[in-house]
């Protein structure tokens, strides 16, 4: 009987050894891109000085009308923290820095070359 319970215990200890963990896997290689698709992303209007928003105004009061209800239109309420003035390849932007509704900043760019100084 002591015997027994030796070989079971010994099987028991056996089966109960931590085994090898597996080897880990390898994420999945990205599907490629559809024929034709842009690997950039594009880039949102307004966002940088390139994409920049071209103001159509002829003059400053209505330019500055102009780019607040297309802020208003594209983010809702709004709140001015900055406007600046950049030029960048013969071209006159205002930089507009705004608090939004839910408390976040954005960065907007406006070519206003057309009205710039009338």
């Amino acid at each position: 009987m002591r015997r027994f319970w030796m070989v079971s215990l010994a099987v028991a200890s056996i089966s109960c050894a931590a085994a090898a963990p597996p080897p880990p896997s390898q994420p999945p290689a990205p599907a490629p891109a559809p024929a034709g698709a842009s690997p950039a992303p594009a880039i949102e209007e307004g966002s940088t000085a390139e994409a920049a928003v071209l103001v159509e105004a002829a003059t400053e009061p209505a330019g500055i009308a102009w780019e607040n209800d297309w802020i208003y239109r594209h983010y809702g309420r709004f709140r001015k923290k900055t406007v600046a003035l950049a030029g960048q390849g013969g071209r006159q932007l205002d930089v507009i820095t705004v608090e939004l509704a839910d408390h976040s900043e954005r960065i907007l760019y406006f070519d206003i070359t057309n009205f710039f100084g009338k």
